[in-house]
C-alpha cells in the first residue's frame, strides 16, 4: 500500500524498531540512519525504540546513539524512562515458562535461543514452524501467543504487544499516540501500527506488517527508515 497522498498531523515523536528497521544486516545497525534518528532528537522530537530485544540492550542503545534515557522492550512489556532503575513490567514470565515446559514435551525440536536474559517473555529459535508452534501452545491453554519478529519467536503473555509498552511510555512523555509515527518490519509492530497516527513499514517487511502499514517504503532496513523519514517531512508532518 502506497499512501502518496496522506493528510498533514502534527508529529511529535517517532517509534521505530530495530532488527529489520534501522539495520544494515542483522544485527549491525545502520550509522546514517543512527544519525537520522539522532538529527529528529536535535530538531525537538522524540525518538523511542521499541523491540523485542532486551530492555537493557535498547536503553543501551538509545543511550549511546543520544535518543533518549528510555526505550520499550520484549515486545512491549516492559519499559525504561529516565534512568535504568526505573525499568517498569507491564507483565511476568510465569506463564511463557509454563508454555515453554509444555512445548518442550509436546515439540522437542523446539530450542531456546541464546539472547540477554528476559524478565517477561521466552525467546526461541525459528524452528519448527511458527504455527506448529501456535496449535501446540493453543492446546495448552495456557495464556499466551506466540509473535515472530522475523529473528526469533517470542512467546508472551496474552495482553503484551508493542502497543502496550509505547502507550505506557508516550502518556509519560504527555505525548498523544496520534502525535506519534511509528516505523517497523513484522507482524510484532501491527500493534503499533494501529496505535499511532501513522506507520511506515520496510520494503522488507512480512507480510503482516505490510498490510497494516499506512506507506511502505522502496528501499530496505535502514535506508528504508531513512526513506521513510523523508517521506514524513515531505508529505506527512505539519
Amino acid at each position: 500500500m502506497r499512501d502518496n497522498k496522506p493528510g498533514k498531523m502534527k508529529v511529535r515523536a517517532f517509534v521505530t524498531d530495530v532488527d529489520g528497521t534501522m539495520t544494515e544486516n542483522y544485527p549491525v545497525i545502520d550509522l546514517e540512519a543512527a544519525s537520522v534518528l539522532k538529527n529528529l532528537v536535535k530538531m525537538g522530537y522524540k525518538v523511542v525504540l521499541a523491540s523485542g530485544r532486551s530492555i537493557y540492550e535498547l536503553y543501551s542503545l538509545s543511550m549511546f546513539l543520544g535518543l533518549g534515557k528510555y526505550a520499550v522492550g520484549e515486545n512491549g512489556a516492559i519499559i525504561v524512562e529516565g534512568t535504568a532503575e526505573k525499568i517498569k513490567p507491564l507483565a511476568d514470565n510465569w506463564y511463557p515458562l509454563q508454555a515453554l515446559s509444555y512445548l518442550e514435551k509436546d515439540l522437542p525440536e523446539v530450542k531456546v535461543k541464546s539472547s540477554l536474559p528476559r524478565f517477561t517473555e521466552v525467546v526461541l529459535e525459528r524452528v519448527p514452524e511458527v504455527e506448529r508452534v501456535r496449535e501446540s501452545l493453543k492446546k495448552s491453554g495456557l495464556p499466551v501467543r506466540v509473535l515472530d519478529s522475523g529473528y526469533a519467536y517470542h512467546i508472551v503473555n496474552q495482553h503484551v504487544s508493542k502497543a502496550l509498552g509505547v502507550k505506557e511510555l508516550l502518556n509519560a512523555l504527555s505525548i498523544k499516540p496520534d502525535e506519534t509515527v511509528a516505523f517497523g518490519d513484522s507482524e510484532t509492530d501491527v500493534s503499533l501500527f494501529q496505535l499511532c497516527g501513522y506507520s511506515v513499514a520496510m520494503a522488507n517487511s512480512d507480510e503482516e506488517a505490510k498490510a497494516h502499514a499506512r506507506h511502505i517504503t522502496n528501499a530496505s532496513q535502514g535506508k528504508g527508515l531513512i526513506e521513510a523519514v523523508d517521506f514524513v517531512f515531505a508529505k506527512l508532518a505539519d
